[in-house]
């Protein structure tokens, strides 16, 4: 029996000492480390055949981790600490910019005297430009004469005409080879009720020979081809500054198209195309087409004539051409964007007191 209860007391001064070994872990944990030097373990201390530990002066008893001690509240401290250090980092990083969308307007003004005749020079003080009726306070003006040009021919092959067909042919030919730069691009579109002949002309002298004879006429599906005639790649914004235009003969009638006559001009309005428009028929005599023809031309900064022989006709297209080599480019930076597609009404009218007649486009979709 005596063995028996020896026995009994080794286990349980055992059981205390893995205790307080486990107590011990505990001060280190909280940065209480015992000594190394043995002499520490000279204060050893033996009641009831067990082993304790050495007081330390400035030791806490082991109690649970608590929020408000000071290690914690360091720690997190610099737990908080690194998301922000991490934001910054990323905001400074070169390549994240928090931007503002704004958008750069270009639009082509012609500028003509009292008689239509072209001003060789125009200075921003002898214009006032107005956006959605709100004056812009700022915008550059420069010179278009030395601009590319990128000029589409559109020609209906409805009766009137293929009546003066020739005519037509020959004053054009003539028209574009004074006009027409080694660098400028010019292609040619004929159609009825469908796109008859779409061709590229590298040489304005060959545009003749290219046109040829008319094809049949029949219906006229004119607000497609202007459609489609705007959207060709030869308008495309490439970043190069360029004057486009759109000269179409035809007299203004259709009765076939997909696409209405406000879709027609948005999309000249959107490629920055000028259409001229030449009807040949007698002008003492309007036409609905005339109303028509005046729509596209007013509303996208070109022209309309209505000329009756070939003396007319050569003086509007020489007229055309003055306008094309001597018109202005005016560009300005919009205001923020909206998200969604707009239309921004643009008024260019003369400064209080200037001679000059200004003409340009209607105005300009925002981006989305």
């Amino acid at each position: 029996m005596g063995r028996i209860f020896s026995y009994l007391r080794w286990r349980r001064w055992r059981c205390r000492e893995i205790c307080e070994r486990d107590r011990g872990f505990l001060h280190r944990l909280r940065g209480i480390s015992r000594s190394s030097d043995r002499s520490a373990w000279a204060g050893e201390r033996r009641h009831c055949g067990r082993v304790e530990l050495p007081r330390f002066g400035g030791a806490r008893k082991w109690e649970a981790l608590r929020a408000d001690s000071p290690d914690v509240r360091r720690n997190i401290a610099v737990l908080l600490w690194i998301p922000l250090f991490s934001l910054t980092g990323w905001c400074a990083e070169p390549g994240t910019v928090i931007q503002k969308r704004v958008s750069e307007v270009q639009l082509t003004v012609v500028a003509t005297d009292q008689n239509d005749r072209p001003l060789k020079t125009l200075s921003p003080a002898d214009i006032t430009v107005l956006e959605d009726g709100r004056p812009v306070p700022r915008f550059e003006l420069r010179t278009g004469a030395d601009l590319g040009l990128r000029v589409a021919i559109v020609i209906d092959l409805s009766d009137s005409t293929r009546r003066s067909w020739t005519t037509v042919r020959a004053a054009l030919t003539r028209s574009m080879r004074d006009v027409m730069r080694a660098d400028d691009e010019l292609f040619v579109l004929t159609f009825n009720s469908s796109i008859e002949l779409e061709r590229r002309v590298a040489d304005p002298a060959d545009l003749e020979a290219v046109l040829g004879e008319p094809g049949s006429g029949g219906l006229t599906a004119l607000y497609d081809a202007i459609y489609q005639a705007c959207g060709r790649p030869v308008f495309a914004a490439d970043g190069q500054p360029h004057r486009s235009a759109l000269i179409l003969f035809s007299d203004g009638e259709d009765d076939l198209s997909l696409h209405g006559l406000q879709d027609a001009i948005a999309r000249a309005e959107r490629a920055g195309v000028a259409i001229y428009t030449i009807a040949t028929h007698n002008p003492k005599k309007k036409t609905i087409g005339d109303a028509v023809l005046h729509n596209l031309a007013e509303t996208t900064g070109g022209r309309d004539f209505i000329v009756k022989d070939r003396a007319q006709l050569e003086s509007a297209l020489s007229e055309i051409d003055g306008e094309l080599r001597s018109s202005y480019l005016l560009y300005y930076r919009a205001s923020e964007q909206p998200g969604v597609r707009t239309f921004r009404r643009v008024h260019v009218i003369p400064s209080e007191g200037g001679r000059a007649r200004v003409r340009s486009r209607a105005g300009y979709f925002t981006a989305p």
